[in-house]
């Protein structure tokens, strides 16, 4: 009989020890919310993402995605480009309670940076008035994962994602100090049919006057002022219309410009604004997700 009591409690000891393991190898592999809402299965709620503050809005095609992958019914999506206003809904969903959780964690995430990246540019376009071509090319500075979504974002926001928009080919300045001069590079960049030629100068290869005028007489058609120094800008802007050649090319500048510079590159003749870090470094936009009932 005794034998026996010892064999029941070991017996029983092992069984509870076995239990315990099973529930925390059960909780180290499950997810939190699974548990949480097992006494909501079956009940499905209705939510709804709205926006905090004003701007435009970007990214639903990426929300639509995620929520579907989600397993999350969409009711209604705002358009892409949609101007908000504090309380805009921008999108209702429906899901059991564990999917409308994991929706709050995803779906806020692929609006939020796209919106202002496309506010940014939005407000920049709207104080150049017409003025100017405001164009960001920065999203080459950014990792591949993310650079379809801010050119997305760019174009939502009404800025050009490259320099213009028929073919062109682009010397930067590492072709020209390569090709020892802005006219070595640009003749070479013009045995290719059909493209503009932009070409960068900053002065690295002679004074930034000369650099224009070479430009001009080897048939660039478009010159970037890379500086960020507005008075390099009025020095070719001298330059190509005292050669008469204003009507025909198009001046660009960049360099470090942002809403309080760019009144002042406006006024000094550029046509072609790149905007770099004011478009592509903005905040994110606000938006609230809020359960607002059951379905």
């Amino acid at each position: 009989m005794a034998l026996r009591y010892f064999f029941s409690v070991i017996l029983a000891k092992w069984l509870w020890c076995y239990h315990i393991e099973r529930q925390s190898a059960l909780s180290n592999t499950m997810d939190i919310r699974t548990y949480l809402f097992e006494p909501l299965t079956g009940e499905l709620f209705v939510a709804e993402i709205s926006a905090v503050e004003s701007g435009i809005l970007c990214g639903t095609e990426h929300a639509r995605s995620r929520a579907a992958a989600l397993g999350l019914n969409l009711e209604s999506v705002a358009p892409e480009g949609s101007l908000l206003h504090s309380g805009s809904p921008i999108l209702r969903l429906i899901g059991c309670a564990e999917d409308i959780a994991r929706g709050e964690e995803e779906l806020l995430a692929c609006v939020g940076k796209a919106s202002g990246v496309a506010t940014a540019a939005s407000k920049l376009l709207a104080q150049a008035n017409g003025n100017v071509r405001i164009v960001c090319g920065a999203w080459k500075k950014v990792s591949p994962e993310l650079r379809q979504c801010l050119r997305h974002a760019i174009a939502v926001g009404g800025a050009g994602i490259r320099l213009l928009d028929q073919p062109f080919v682009y010397l930067d300045k590492n072709y020209v100090r390569m090709f020892g001069s802005v006219k070595r590079a640009v003749e070479r960049a013009r045995g290719i049919d059909g493209r503009t030629i932009a070409v960068q100068v900053r002065g690295d290869t002679n004074l930034i006057a000369e650099e224009a005028t070479q430009a001009l007489n080897a048939g660039a058609r478009v010159i970037m002022v890379d500086t960020g120094n507005v008075a390099d800008l009025r020095i070719v802007v001298e330059v190509v219309s005292r050669k008469g050649f204003r009507r025909h090319v198009k001046i660009a500048f960049a360099g470090g410009i942002n809403s309080s510079s760019l009144d002042e590159v406006v006024e000094a003749g550029a046509d072609i604004v790149e905007v770099g870090r004011e478009i592509i470094d903005a905040s994110i936009l606000d938006f609230r997700f809020d359960v607002i009932g059951r379905a």
